[in-house]
């Protein structure tokens, strides 16, 4: 038994106050839903500095890298444009090296955190929560 825990300080990602709408967002994704109109997952996309406005986008368990940016391209870009920052979890999907090398290209700067990680991004978890509740 561990007598003395160890405490490590929480590393917050600190909103930037002259940023723009969504050019800090979080991304992450709602699984397990029932299946409906043969989608069962929610990609969320929430503003993280400004309005922590959200934009829900259908998805599927096994849909890809490439699907997940050209279903961002398709139903998000339109109304948000590219983002300067992205805020994820270690999903996969975000960490592979095809979604590394389109944020490069794009100059998105990648910040990536821990699953569950509300000591690191508390707004994506409070969306999913919010959605979840909502469903």
């Amino acid at each position: 038994m561990n007598t003395h825990p160890n405490s490590p300080p929480l590393q917050p990602f600190p909103p930037d106050l002259q940023a723009c709408p969504f050019s800090t967002m979080a991304v992450d994704f709602i699984v397990k839903l029932p299946v409906s109109n043969g989608y069962n997952t929610i990609l969320t996309v929430t503003n993280h500095n400004c309005t922590k406005a959200v934009i829900l986008l259908l998805c599927r368990k096994d849909t890809g890298s490439l699907d997940i940016a050209k279903l961002y391209l398709e139903q998000a870009f339109p109304y948000v444009g590219i983002p300067e920052k992205i805020i994820s979890d270690r999903d996969m999907r975000f960490t592979s090296k095809v979604f590394k090398e389109l944020c490069e290209m794009l100059q998105i700067k990648q910040n990536v955190a821990s699953a569950y990680h509300l000591q690191t991004d508390r707004q994506s978890e409070k969306t999913n929560q919010h959605v979840e509740t909502t469903l």
